[in-house]
């Protein structure tokens, strides 16, 4: 009987085939820095704060009338000037890839480390912002969803009690046209999670950013518009408990969603001041702390703040999501 040789008996030759095609791995959506004001801190200048300065308000307070031709008016209005500082602070990472690794790798990770890194200080950014809109800034305008009356209530309520509903956000918008807030491209602009756009989307008026994209340029992550207010969705939402207020909980039930005009935050600005600026270092060749050349490191350094311009530009609105 012929004896066949075939693959089975000579298995230990074969190898696992890999894909070198990467499956695509999760990509936080951002939103918010695009839309901050950004102030430059100038190399040399001494400081690691920057200021912003705003000017009081409109007001008919010193207006007279003037009852005598060629009389000028009795009192003078006066001018002042309020500033608003944040101080920088520095963050960084690195990734750390073996020669040995580099030598038997499938993938290009350096390649990778350089992209990852990226993505991760760009989320870092949007964090600080996200995290500096929803804390405890004095003045801030805050609404409920579904009428009801303070922070608690929406915590003690059930979702269904506290999904936004079609007008909660007309009173974004009246809250902001009261205090002259100026527009950013004549609307307003909302970032709320994944879970309050569904809400949002399922009311009526709502009008998908499909429907106007032809005549309008959308801004990045836009989704529709209501109210006055065109939207965006984010990945990376302010959530707390219910309890306490201001206070991040990455497992929280309440979603904070942000409306806003020009100038309500700002961010700093340092990106061709380098080293200042975020940047990302791929440093590799023998050293005193890697005498054998045995790793290349890959990371960032960033120079960064974020602060609450004009609280009386934005709008915090709470709510909770019938998404599950």
């Amino acid at each position: 009987m012929a004896v066949e040789t075939g693959t089975s008996g000579i298995s230990t030759q074969f190898q696992r085939y890999f894909s070198k095609e990467l499956l695509d791995y999760i990509v936080e959506s951002l939103q918010l820095v695009q839309f901050a004001q950004k102030a430059p801190l100038p190399a040399k200048s001494g400081s690691k704060t920057i200021r912003w300065f705003r000017f009081d308000e409109p007001s008919t307070g010193a207006i007279e009338t003037l009852s005598n031709e060629g009389t000028k008016p009795t009192g003078e209005r006066a001018l002042s000037l309020e500033n608003v500082d944040a101080d920088l602070v520095q963050y960084g990472q690195v990734i750390s890839i073996t020669d040995i690794l580099q030598l038997t790798e499938l993938f290009s990770h350096v390649e990778q480390a350089v992209k990852v890194t990226g993505q991760d200080a760009a989320l870092h950014a949007d964090k600080i912002v996200r995290n500096e809109l929803g804390s405890n800034v004095t003045g801030k305008q805050t609404r409920m969803a579904n009428g009801l009356a303070d922070y608690a209530a929406v915590g003690a309520a059930s979702a269904a009690d506290a999904v936004v509903e079609f007008n909660d956000f007309l009173d974004c918008t009246t809250q902001l046209r009261k205090n002259n807030t100026p527009m950013i491209g004549g609307n307003y602009v909302g970032v709320v999670s994944p879970e309050v756009a569904s809400d949002l989307m399922k009311t009526s008026g709502w009008q998908n950013a499909a429907s106007y994209s032809a005549v309008e340029s959308l801004y990045k992550g836009e989704i529709g518009r209501l109210w006055g207010i065109r939207f965006l969705q984010t990945t990376v939402p302010f959530l707390s408990d219910g309890s306490t207020q201001h206070t991040y909980d990455a497992s929280g039930t309440v979603h904070s969603s942000f409306v806003f005009g020009q100038n309500a935050y700002g961010v700093s600005d340092v990106a061709s001041q380098s080293p200042y600026g975020p940047s990302v270092y791929v440093t590799d060749g023998a050293s005193k702390d890697d005498p054998l050349n045995q790793k290349t490191v890959v990371g960032y350094k960033s120079f960064y703040a974020a602060k609450t311009l004009q609280p009386k530009y934005y709008v915090e609105m709470y709510s909770k999501t019938n998404f599950s």
